[in-house]
């Protein structure tokens, strides 16, 4: 198994040669999946990253919880002490350390997450993950240590696919995402044994996940849905029936499911 330090260097040399094309269609899906999830569109309270050097994006989570009527919370790193300070646009932010776009911090700062009870959602980066939302982050242990003394938020990690490994270096006392969001699925916390939950494409199996994801391929990529299943060897069939269960059919005219 390669080490962590390994990892860090391996992982940040893909995202250094990511095309910017790619990087973009890669996170928009990511995106569009976490803003379609029901932990996002229960949550009051966005724990957010500003994404940086080809990390999995976030301004477009972040432009729809201020649309939305949710509180944004990003993180401002002092010196071992990482904390959350309320923002109400982007235009707040500013470089930081370690090149971080990060707010002034003279603002509310941590919001409801000191409350286990709180509605809070926690989205974390990461270098790697493995198939039991193990993950290697950048060294710091800043995320550790915040969700440690913030238990009640959940905890979701975004991540391109090729972040995923079969297997990485970890210690019992590491915090774990309840799910990591990729931009062709959702692996979930393996402790219960669910495993993950995708199609053999690649296109998540949950129909309000599948939903987003298609809708945004089909308004970004491809012209028909036929086009998209022969493109991603997916079937025309199950995506149709996946999604009549939650009440969307085709619309061939709009090519989209409404």
């Amino acid at each position: 198994m390669e080490t962590k330090k390994e990892i860090r260097r391996r992982i940040r040399q893909i995202r250094r040669e990511l095309e910017e094309s790619e990087w973009r269609r890669a996170s928009s899906d990511i995106e569009a999946a976490v803003i379609a999830h029901p932990w996002f569109a229960k949550a009051e309270d966005i724990y957010t990253y500003v994404d940086r050097n080809r990390e999995s994006g976030t301004r477009r989570i972040i432009k729809t919880a201020f649309e939305t009527g949710k509180k944004v919370w990003v993180p401002k790193v002092t010196g071992d002490t990482m904390h959350f300070y309320r923002i109400e646009s982007l235009a707040e932010l500013r470089l930081g350390a370690y090149g971080i776009m990060e707010p002034k911090g003279d603002g509310p700062m941590d919001g409801a997450a000191w409350n286990e009870a709180c509605e809070g959602l926690m989205l974390m980066p990461g270098v790697a993950f493995d198939g039991q939302c193990r993950r290697v982050g950048y060294g710091g242990g800043y995320y550790d240590r915040y969700l440690a003394a913030h238990p009640g938020l959940r905890k979701m990690a975004l991540a391109f696919e090729f972040q995923i490994l079969p297997e990485v270096p970890y210690e019992e006392h590491d915090i774990r995402p309840e799910i990591v969001v990729t931009e062709k699925r959702v692996i979930r916390n393996c402790c219960d044994g669910e495993g993950e939950q995708d199609m053999p494409t690649g296109l998540p199996k949950d129909p309000v996940l599948l939903l987003s994801v298609v809708n945004m391929k089909l308004r970004d990529y491809y012209p028909a849905l036929d086009v998209l299943c022969e493109d991603m060897g997916a079937d025309k069939d199950e995506i149709i029936a996946k999604l009549r269960e939650i009440g969307y059919e085709y619309d061939e005219g709009h090519n989209r499911f409404i």
